[in-house]
């Protein structure tokens, strides 16, 4: 009892709760429709407010406990709630027409949630929804992140991943994090660390029933090999990261994310790598990548792409540009580019105002005016 008091007086326990929102007015103007009259709004446009101009709104609570020698135990759940329409925090169950149980696609689903362990000896591991090796080194390169400039995107931008159309369908590269996940991260070494993330795939024969929502999630799913290599010293971060998600024979998986199951097509590997850097030399860094994405399905995909940017402070303005393409290889030929420009004022440590102004064009070769071009004003704030 004396042993046990004892260590309940060492160990340590704390819970936070932190997060932040980003909320502006957007103009999207999605340039050329054969179907609206001139001047007349296309379906793709939209004027008015949205979230996530400049950064993922979130809610995490995350909490730490104390295990003695050097390990402790941690857990994180992040949220992503909705400052549009007052709705909390969506992203639960359902009803569709067949009375099965579907999941909700909107502004809600979760970001990370998993539990670990972690030692400034021996790394740490995390178990369940976690962040990607590949989103990682895109947050190296990117002076946008994954925001409004960046390119990193569905439906037609340079750096393509998992949409609420197709959130887990091999037909899409590079998906920012996963379920029934194991990531261990290394300690640094001069400078030096490694991470890989791990899904078991799961393929079991008659494992193909897409009708039942429920039972579905628990039968076949895609697996998953994820590896990061980064270097950080001073002004110089460079990470390389390579990932792999594979379809089994039987050909149906339990989605990535928080949605209803769907048949895919059986043994198809989707293939990314990525190589990142940026570099601070005084008020200024500059930042670039270069990767690749392919796939061997029957919409196979072959694509190089690379970007560009740079930002410079100037006192409380933080002045930011980006530039990007991605050749696809295919016969399809649909090369992609955008560029992206923006500017934050600092209002204290935690808020910002912030504008943006995107172009991006899902496809080169078109002869048609089919360029997206975005605007955004608004206000970010961290707690």
């Amino acid at each position: 009892m004396a042993a046990l008091a004892a260590f309940g007086a060492q160990a340590q326990s704390s819970v936070t709760i932190s997060g932040l929102i980003d909320t502006g007015y957007q103009s999207v103007n999605a340039g050329y429709s054969s179907t609206a009259p001139a001047g007349n709004l296309t379906a793709s446009d939209y004027k008015g407010l949205k979230a996530n101009g400049t950064a993922t709104s979130v809610l995490t609570i995350a909490g730490t406990e104390d295990l003695g020698n050097g390990l402790a135990a941690n857990f994180q759940f992040q949220l992503t709630p909705d400052f549009l329409s007052g709705n909390g925090v969506q992203g639960g169950t359902t009803n569709n027409t067949a009375g099965d149980a579907t999941y909700n696609t909107a502004i809600g689903n979760a970001q990370q949630a998993f539990v670990g362990l972690s030692s400034a000896k021996a790394g740490s591991i995390k178990l369940g929804r976690v962040n990607s090796n590949a989103l990682d080194a895109w947050g190296t390169a990117s002076v946008f992140g994954t925001a409004l400039g960046s390119g990193y995107a569905s439906n037609g931008n340079i750096f393509t991943r998992y949409s609420s159309s197709a959130p887990a369908s091999p037909y899409n590269s590079a998906p920012t994090r996963f379920n029934n996940a194991i990531r261990y991260e290394s300690p640094a070494f001069s400078g030096f660390s490694g991470s890989v993330l791990y899904v078991p795939q799961v393929n079991v024969t008659g494992g193909t029933n897409t009708a039942d929502t429920t039972s579905a999630r628990s039968t076949n799913r895609q697996g998953v090999t994820d590896i990061g290599l980064k270097y950080s010293n001073g002004p110089l971060n460079v990470m390389y990261a390579n990932q792999k998600v594979s379809t089994g024979s039987e050909g149906v998986v339990d989605l990535v994310s928080n949605t209803a199951p769907t048949a895919t097509a059986a043994n198809v590997d989707t293939k990314l790598s990525i190589l990142a850097a940026n570099y601070t030399f005084g008020a200024a860094t500059v930042y670039g990548a270069t990767w690749t994405e392919k796939q061997n399905s029957s919409t196979a995909t072959n694509a190089a792409g690379k970007m560009i940017g740079a930002k410079y402070a100037l006192g409380a303005t933080t002045l930011m540009a980006s530039m990007g393409s991605n050749n696809d290889k295919t016969s399809a030929n649909a090369d992609k580019k955008i560029s992206g420009f923006g500017a934050d004022y600092a209002l204290s440590k935690r808020t910002n105002l912030y504008a943006r102004y995107e172009v991006r064009d899902a496809d080169t070769t078109t002869a048609n005016d089919d360029k997206t071009k975005t605007t955004a004003i608004g206000v970010r704030h961290s707690f």
